[in-house]
């Protein structure tokens, strides 16, 4: 796997004049993946000992680890969500070793989620090294923040996938809570840019007066908390006519920021 995408990237850093590469759906699907007897094998190389009840001692199908504790915890749960940050870590790793090789000046980067407090489902750590994750959730072991891979990227694009009525807030779920929590979590390593899905947002009781004002709302909730806006995707920007409220957006965001 490491040898193709590092084979890959370099192939299309020398094959065009690209300004960035951006990773997306680096991830594992669910908590459900991967069982397999090779990552069972590499998992056991990791920890230095054999796994006796694969793969129970690790996470049962019905495991919620934000939920375990103590003797109900998995003997391996931990470890194995330890090892699931590594893996999505040595991958970008390698990957962006590979571009940097061929020219360093090319932009390297990736989506995430930005419910950071279930995503290791995903087997992704996307925050800082800086940031002890044990010291905030019971799921983490102490070494999981050594594979908060912000630091390996120049940019990330954070999901700020909350309903249009949540346009605003401080906690996970609304789009400036997301965007502002990616803040603590990258820690200024590198930058990042969040915002909605206009695509597939929860538009049920909404109005299309409100969903207009979310588009415009968005941009001065999201870039007003991180380094950018991100919108998803330019296709249901173009689909649902949100062009003039994006508009709206920016311009109420360059009206107050003149620099």
């Amino acid at each position: 796997m490491y040898k193709t995408i590092s084979f890959r990237c370099s192939r299309i850093c020398r094959s065009y004049k690209i300004d960035g590469i951006f990773l997306d759906r680096c991830r594992f699907d669910d908590l459900t993946g991967d069982f397999s007897d090779y990552t069972r094998t590499k998992f056991e190389a990791y920890i230095g000992t054999t796994v006796g009840n694969w793969p129970n001692d690790c996470l049962s199908y019905n495991t919620d680890p934000s939920s375990v504790t103590g003797a109900a915890t998995p003997k391996y749960m931990k470890k194995w969500l330890e090892f699931r940050v590594k893996t999505i870590y040595d991958f970008v790793s390698k990957a962006r070793t590979a571009v940097k090789a061929v020219n360093p000046s090319i932009q390297f980067g990736t989506y995430v989620g930005g419910w950071y407090s279930i995503y290791y489902e995903s087997g992704v750590n996307w925050a800082s090294s800086t940031y002890d994750v044990s010291k905030y959730y019971s799921w983490a072991s102490a070494d999981y923040k050594n594979y908060g891979y912000a630091g390996l990227l120049d940019f990330i694009l954070i999901g700020a996938y909350a309903a249009p009525s949540d346009v605003y807030g401080s906690t996970e779920w609304t789009m400036q809570g997301f965007c502002k929590l990616a803040g603590n979590l990258i820690n200024g390593v590198t930058k990042y840019a969040g915002g909605p899905d206009v695509g597939n947002w929860y538009t049920a009781g909404q109005t299309p007066a409100t969903l207009s004002l979310a588009v415009t709302n968005s941009v001065d909730a999201c870039i007003n908390s991180g380094n950018g806006y991100f919108c998803f995707d330019m296709s249901s920007v173009k689909s649902n006519g949100y062009w003039d409220e994006l508009k709206a957006g920016f311009d109420k965001y360059k009206a107050t920021n003149t620099k």
